[in-house]
């Protein structure tokens, strides 16, 4: 790919990665969605945080990608914010909005009208703000759309960013920034862990109507406030950030760091944790995997290994969007009943994973592709 003018040069490896992240989030699924393994917790909690790590990854790199490519010109003032939003939303929008009215739509067929929740419930998701509060009693009208809208909650975060990381003049002070980012989120984990009871009780009082089913409840608050809210999740988006800084400034990796970096995150997917480790519990659900992550993009934009450069990864970092918001439906289309056994769901896995991965590609190139270029193209023309 070649160089754009004021831009830094291209980093093949991201892209390897982005794919990377995409399949382990679809296998996670998959996993999850059609086969037994999630009667036995033991052997399917790797698969649990295969999924985890997978998103974590988009988070780790959509920060180091921005930061990357347009943090300086952001800093100064000369990316104005409303062109980078629209060149941000162009392609986010258009597919998931497809995607949304999709799930209105069959929520509509099957349970009536009282499946939204209310007009503010539809706002919420129309605007990409549903995951900025939590309302329990509103339906989740489609539930995988949560990290697009955490996604959105760091582009409005990003003139800020980009105004930091700029006062981080030297490789030690971004490596700084990187630290502070994950010293808060651990700070927060460990609030979170310790306050858990008052959080919840507060929050219950809150909501007499779950008096009756407080397990239902607390499962929610836990979900949203440790998982899918942006005010956890932004910190590894901001250790990205900052890594594309320090990247930027001192571009190389000590040698090996990759397989260093891979060999800790094989660790944390099957090691188990302590049952009693609420605290890790916690931090299983967000920035665990955060730092090896970082580590693991500051290797791979150094020197990226040449298996990233394969064909199949590079369609799927390039579907990445599409594939990860139409699995819900081309998952859900090979399901068995509970009772299906192996051989079966192997079956069902391999056609479900080989499906979404055909229509992600297609509805990118029909949809998310031609989308993204007639807004950047509407905005260039003259008045716009």
């Amino acid at each position: 790919m070649p160089n754009t003018p004021g831009r830094p040069p291209f980093l093949p490896g991201l892209g390897g990665l982005r794919g990377l992240a995409a399949l382990a989030v679809l296998l996670g699924h998959g996993v999850a969605w059609l086969t037994p393994l999630p009667q036995t917790p033991a052997l399917y909690e790797p698969f649990a945080r295969l999924t985890r790590c997978g998103l974590s990854a988009f988070f780790v790199l959509s920060g180091f990608v921005l930061a990357y490519n347009h943090g300086a010109a952001m800093a100064a003032g000369k990316l104005p914010f409303g062109r980078f939003a629209v060149a941000r939303l162009a392609r986010l929008y258009p597919v998931y909005l497809l995607t949304l009215g999709l799930a209105a739509g069959l929520a509509l067929l099957k349970h009536g009208p009282g499946s939204f929740g209310g007009p503010g419930h539809l706002l919420a998701f129309a605007s990409l703000t549903q995951t900025w509060f939590l309302v329990p009693s509103w339906p989740q009208i489609f539930p995988l759309a949560w990290a697009v809208s955490v996604e959105v909650f760091f582009y409005l975060a990003f003139p800020a960013t980009a105004w930091l990381l700029a006062r981080a003049r030297t490789p030690r002070a971004s490596l700084g920034l990187v630290l502070a980012a994950l010293a808060v989120a651990l700070a927060l984990d460990g609030l979170g862990a310790g306050l858990w009871p008052q959080l919840f009780t507060a929050y219950a009082a809150r909501h007499p109507e779950w008096t009756g089913t407080p397990g239902e409840l607390a499962a929610l608050l836990f979900q949203w406030l440790f998982y899918s809210s942006p005010y956890l999740r932004i910190f590894e988006w901001l250790m990205g950030a900052a890594a594309a800084r320090f990247f930027l400034l001192k571009p190389q990796a000590p040698a090996n760091l990759d397989i260093v970096a891979g060999l800790g995150l094989a660790g944390l997917l099957v090691v188990p944790l302590p049952k009693d480790g609420f605290f890790l519990q916690i931090m299983a659900q967000n920035v665990l995997y955060a730092p090896f992550l970082t580590a693991l993009l500051l290797a791979f934009a150094a020197r990226p290994r040449a298996f990233l450069s394969a064909r199949c990864l590079g369609a799927a970092s390039a579907a990445s969007l599409s594939i990860y918001l139409v699995q819900t439906w081309t998952l859900g289309v090979f399901a068995g009943p509970p009772e299906t056994r192996w051989p079966e769901a192997l079956l069902r896995l391999t056609a479900g994973l080989a499906a979404t991965l055909a229509v992600g590609l297609i509805v990118t190139r029909v949809i998310e592709n031609p989308a993204a270029r007639w807004v950047m193209e509407s905005l260039r023309r003259p008045g716009a």
